[in-house]
């Protein structure tokens, strides 16, 4: 009898041959985050996801109330459309037009619950050696490039790679320098990269279960006060257990006040604030966002933040100084959708919350939640990963256990004379 065919390996198999080489070669690409390569991952499941009623539902009940603001966040983009202000307002501005921005942002956000939906899946169901595998790329390739820039902040020596994005950002030079140098990593702003080890150092504690004192270090040396203060809050709110439930209404309930007392004292705040610019820029685009708001309760439509970001600036920062979107994720989407989009917003993280078992899972969301205040992250790689993780209900995989050696019993020539005795 001729033997049977060997069965065509699942995607899920195949991803520990894949992952590896593509991580290492997205580095190579522009505007690559750390976590690039598990997007890839969750292309790999994507075909078994969307065919997996568990998942499915997962996601749905995660994240159906928000595609349902997003879709809603374009009616009243039909009528605010020519009204603001149609030349590019920022030098990161990414789209032609504003009808392009609407569509490419509602584009995006599709992309990006596919992505979740692949990873959810991924999560779900790969083994917990393959987990591990995956994770552990997340944490080396995070921490390389700080690693090479430490060097580089250390010795002195730098150097920047032909055809890599822009000069000063290779593997050595890529740090910010504020009057001191700070770590990057391959990201445009320390912010982004300390935010993503922050993730990875949580997810290394999940699957490793050891502190990750390397990772620990490179964040320092970041000098993010955003991504460190992030980190504190959430091992403070995010470690016990029975606080899940309500760490989302809390932060709700600090952002409406924070939202008070900016829109009553913006002026004070922004002369207050004047020597310390990082500040100011957000305390500013925060009273750009209510502002907004107010004249428009239904939100002036997803992505069109930077068409109307100048009619509302008081602080006459230069227009490339400011950032196409606000750096402040619950202002963002309550400037894009109203009321309706910001509890959306809510949600997904109150959802995501309430759906891990894993201390580390929630740890991490909470810091992501914190961050968001101060920083573009809901469609952050680093945010999918860690949604995903809490969506599937993983648990944290077993200890791994080291296999000791009994020489002594295999060789009891070889035992301490006591031992024979």
């Amino acid at each position: 009898m001729n033997a049977p065919a060997p069965k065509r390996p699942h995607g899920i198999a195949r991803a520990p041959a894949m992952a590896p080489s593509v991580a290492l070669l997205s580095w190579t690409f522009p505007r690559v985050g750390p976590f690039k390569f598990t997007e890839v991952l969750a292309l790999i499941s994507l075909a078994s996801a969307v065919t997996s009623p568990r998942t499915l539902q997962r996601i749905f009940k995660c994240y159906g109330f928000f595609l349902l603001a997003t879709i809603l966040a374009c009616l009243p983009a039909m009528f605010t459309l020519g009204t603001g202000d149609n030349t590019i307002t920022s030098d990161k501005g990414l789209y032609s037009s504003p009808e392009a921005s609407v569509l490419m942002t509602v584009v995006r956000t599709l992309a990006y619950l596919l992505v979740v939906t692949g990873l959810t899946h991924f999560f779900r169901t790969a083994s917990d050696t393959l987990m591990r595998k995956a994770l552990d790329w997340c944490y080396i390739l995070t921490l390389l490039p700080g690693v090479l820039q430490m060097l580089r902040m250390y010795s002195g020596f730098h150097f920047d790679l032909p055809y890599f994005e822009r000069a000063g950002l290779g593997p050595f030079s890529g740090v910010y320098d504020s009057g001191y140098l700070r770590l990057m990593g391959f990201e445009f702003e320390p912010l982004g990269y300390g935010t993503s080890l922050m993730v990875v150092c949580c997810l290394r504690v999940f699957a490793r279960n050891r502190w990750p004192l390397l990772g620990l270090v490179v964040l320092g040396h970041t000098f993010s006060a955003g991504a460190i203060v992030a980190s504190a809050v959430a091992l403070l709110i995010g470690y016990p257990h029975r606080l899940r439930r309500f760490v989302t209404p809390l932060y709700a309930l600090l952002f409406t006040a924070l939202c008070i007392v900016v829109w009553a004292n913006l002026d004070e705040l922004l002369a207050l604030l004047s020597f310390q610019r990082s500040a100011s820029e957000r305390v500013n685009a925060l009273g750009i966002c209510i502002n907004m708001w107010l004249d428009h309760p239904f939100g002036v439509g997803p992505g069109l933040y930077g068409y109307f970001m100048n009619l509302y600036d008081l602080a006459s920062f230069p227009a490339p100084q400011l950032d196409w979107y606000p750096n402040n994720d619950p202002a963002m989407f309550l400037a894009y959708g109203g009321i309706l989009y910001l509890l959306a917003y809510f949600w997904v993280f109150h959802y995501a919350l309430s759906s891990t078992p894993a201390r580390w899972i929630r740890i991490a969301l909470v810091g992501l939640l914190v961050q968001s205040i101060s920083s573009y992250m809901f469609f952050n790689p680093a945010a999918a990963v860690i949604i995903a993780i809490a969506l599937s209900g993983r648990s944290p995989p077993p200890p791994l256990v080291k296999k000791r050696r009994r020489a002594a019993r295999q060789h009891p020539g070889l035992q301490a004379p006591a031992t024979i005795a």
